[in-house]
């Protein structure tokens, strides 16, 4: 059974707390894990319409308004899944953010370690043998 988690990411300038911090922050919460993805998209989608209730639509140089980018099963490119939305050419807001739907994968770390070695192994082999190229 797949599990879908819903996040969304600020990135956002602030002072620094002293001349050892970056003004650059970023903060990320959790909207939920759902077991559909038609779900996911929904309880995403309610957080995106909070957004667009507080910060207007971007409008182009050509006087269009942006259309509104929430999540679907298939508003994404091709056809496919829509489980990325930023700010970019969407929302006005005086911050990036990003928010997504990741399919959380569970698996033994060993075996993920051990696909990981075989992996870079494998690419260094490749690089060695294509390094005239």
């Amino acid at each position: 059974m797949e599990q879908y988690l819903v996040t969304i990411s600020f990135r956002y300038k602030d002072i620094p707390k002293n001349h050892l911090y970056s003004e650059h922050h970023e903060k990320c919460i959790t909207i939920g894990v759902y077991n559909d993805f038609d779900e996911a998209c929904k309880n995403g989608n309610i957080v995106l319409e909070k957004l667009e209730n507080k910060f207007p639509l971007h409008v182009f140089p050509s006087g269009e308004k942006a259309k509104k980018e929430r999540f679907s099963k298939n508003g994404g490119p091709f056809g496919y899944k829509k489980d990325l939305v930023s700010d970019s050419a969407y929302l006005k807001t005086p911050f990036q953010f990003f928010a997504k739907i990741v399919t959380l994968k569970y698996d033994n770390i060993d075996n993920v370690v051990d696909d990981i070695v075989i992996a870079k192994k494998r690419y260094d082999k490749y690089e060695k043998e294509n390094k005239d190229y």
